[in-house]
């Protein structure tokens, strides 16, 4: 089983370098890392900074780790007001992805705006990164089923499914009977499957720093730090790529080693 962590941005600073995070995911074990280039300063308004690929490159196989970019989460190819700003933006990292070596794109569908877009978009990175070995992987950021959507309908061999467990989970309201339903609508499309932990609440909205106390929201808690059934949702897949998605900097650095992590999520 194949396992990987988010390196989110935020774990990137003065005091902690890309190297030394990098190094202390590849020291419990983990297969590969998921990676913003854009906060990485590889993208400027919407164009490649080559000047700075060689270094990230040079880190990335000096630590000697594999890795999958991250588009930025504004990119929202429904938007048709702004769509071509979001599109230069998508096809910037799909460039580093391919000057990089990556294997795999992952980017959240949109929210809002027209789907015949965001459908016409993929198509063309996919058509775009696809001679070189890439996959798109598109992420629920609510419904399984309008994700899937447009993954059937940009029918392209190298877009398939990020399935995200616990927005999955929020969008079904912590009805965990529920979760595995939609889960299963999933599962053959699913070309890698986020882990991250909450209590599938959505109300009240309140504060950032109250959602905890509420135990409301997109948490991005531990596994067993929430009420997500992982065990069940393991026994849906066969061998699927695993990427745990934690924000909080003092988690991730109380993260179990892989092994550890394994035996955390199959015995919820």
């Amino acid at each position: 089983m194949e396992i990987g962590i988010t390196v989110y941005p935020h774990f990137v600073t003065k005091d902690k370098t890309l190297a030394s995070v990098l190094a202390d995911v590849k020291i419990k074990n983990y297969d590969f890392v998921s990676i913003f280039p854009h906060t990485l300063g590889l993208i400027k308004n919407g164009v490649v900074v080559e000047k700075k690929l060689r270094n990230i490159e040079t880190t990335l196989r000096g630590v000697g780790i594999d890795y999958i970019v991250r588009m930025p989460t504004s990119v929202n190819l429904r938007d048709h007001i702004y769509y071509t700003r979001h599109f230069r933006v998508a096809r910037a990292v799909a460039d580093v992805a391919i000057k990089l070596g990556a294997k795999v794109i992952v980017m959240q569908s949109g929210r809002t705006g027209r789907l015949d877009l965001e459908i016409e978009a993929l198509q063309q990175l996919a058509d775009m990164v696809g001679p070189f070995g890439i996959k798109i992987a598109l992420e629920n950021t609510f419904s399984v089923k309008d994700t899937l959507y447009v993954v059937e309908n940009v029918d392209r061999k190298n877009v398939g499914f990020a399935l995200d467990v616990a927005h999955a989970f929020l969008s079904a309201q912590g009805d965990a009977d529920k979760l595995l339903e939609d889960v299963k609508l999933g599962t053959d499309k699913t070309v890698i499957l986020m882990i991250h932990d909450n209590f599938g609440k959505l109300f009240p909205q309140v504060e950032p720093e109250d959602a905890l106390a509420y135990g409301v929201g997109d948490l991005h808690l531990l596994p067993g730090e929430g009420s997500i059934p992982f065990g069940k949702v393991l026994k849906l897949f066969g061998d699927v790529p695993l990427l745990l998605k934690v924000k909080d900097p003092e988690k991730f650095m109380k993260v179990p080693t892989k092994q550890g992590l394994i035996e955390l999520l199959t015995s919820l």
